[in-house]
């Protein structure tokens, strides 16, 4: 019979996280998870043989998560799904804010110093390709730039979502229904046709 894990790779994800957070990308390295975790650092090293795989690994695991709200909402139908994709950015990252301050504070490429494991950087590929083309199908299927379609749904969620969390409050239902207007009259037809 298996022995059960006694240290798990989320712990030792989420010690990275705060690591990164608190005290920059340098300051996760195997050793400090290891202290953090209680987990002894040749379990650490085993699960991330260098740093730079510790980090990527904790930044993508949080774009993981994002990703699978995000892109749920942009895949439904209709001009209404970018509103709620935008609304999305806000509210996941309330639900999330540690995952959150990491992905907006940091860049995968600002977070490492070399290469990472080959399954990292086809993660890292995969996920940008994912959200590339969720965005360039989505403006399609509603006839709309691109160029607006991202400024609706990337990064005006984003801005806002940053300065809610900087100020480490939730956001007021003011800056939701704004964000939900804001986004509206990007996607809307010029013609001004409404919202489907």
């Amino acid at each position: 019979m298996p022995q059960p894990v006694k240290h798990s790779t989320d712990a030792m994800l989420d010690a990275a996280r705060a690591l990164v957070l608190d005290g920059g990308p340098s300051a996760a390295s195997a050793r400090a998870v290891s202290q953090a975790t209680g987990a002894p650092s040749g379990s650490v090293y085993h699960r991330f043989p260098r740093r730079d795989d510790l980090v990527a690994a904790a930044w993508l695991r949080a774009q993981d998560r994002f990703l699978a709200a995000y892109l749920g909402a942009l895949d439904q139908p209709g001009v209404r799904a970018g509103v709620e994709a935008a609304v999305t950015v806000l509210t996941w990252s309330a639900d999330h804010p540690e995952d959150a301050v990491l992905l907006l504070r940091h860049s995968l490429r600002d977070l490492l110093r070399g290469p990472v494991s080959t399954s990292l950087g086809e993660r890292a590929e995969a996920n940008r390709r994912r959200l590339r083309q969720a965005v360039t199908r989505f403006a399609a299927a509603v006839g709309r730039p691109p160029a607006d379609v991202t400024l609706a749904v990337v990064d005006l969620p984003h801005a806002v979502t940053r300065r809610v969390l900087r100020d480490r409050r939730p956001a007021t239902p003011e800056e939701v229904a704004a964000l939900r207007r804001a986004a509206g009259l990007l996607l809307e037809d010029p013609a001004g046709t409404p919202l489907n």
